[in-house]
């Protein structure tokens, strides 16, 4: 049977962690996920942009992300997109899990 670098699963053992405190998850070819968990309200981070597109959905909580001088407000149930390229900004408001998906792929 061939060797090979593919991980199909990635138990909860076996996330690593980034350095603003995400969890990363499995990675394909393209793309990777991620998970914030229960992240606590904070000021508003610094605007940045990203190589890298991020779709989204909030488990729980809530949060404020202005994207492109946009302000939406995220709940529960909500999905969001942050174009790569796109200047973008957020602030917890209510302690926050969410599941993103970032294509290219960000975690090593």
């Amino acid at each position: 049977m061939p060797t090979t670098d593919t991980q199909y699963r990635v138990s909860q053992r076996d996330t690593t962690h980034g350095p603003d405190g995400e969890h990363h998850l499995v990675r394909g070819q393209h793309g990777s996920m991620r998970l914030w968990h229960r992240e606590e309200p904070a000021d508003t981070k610094p605007e940045t942009m990203n190589e890298y597109e991020t779709l989204g959905y909030v488990l729980e909580g809530r949060a404020e992300l202005t994207i492109d001088g946009q302000t939406i407000t995220l709940e529960p149930g909500d999905s969001y997109c942050v174009p790569m390229n796109t200047p973008h900004t957020y602030r917890i408001t209510e302690t926050l899990t969410a599941v993103e998906v970032t294509t290219p792929a960000t975690q090593k």
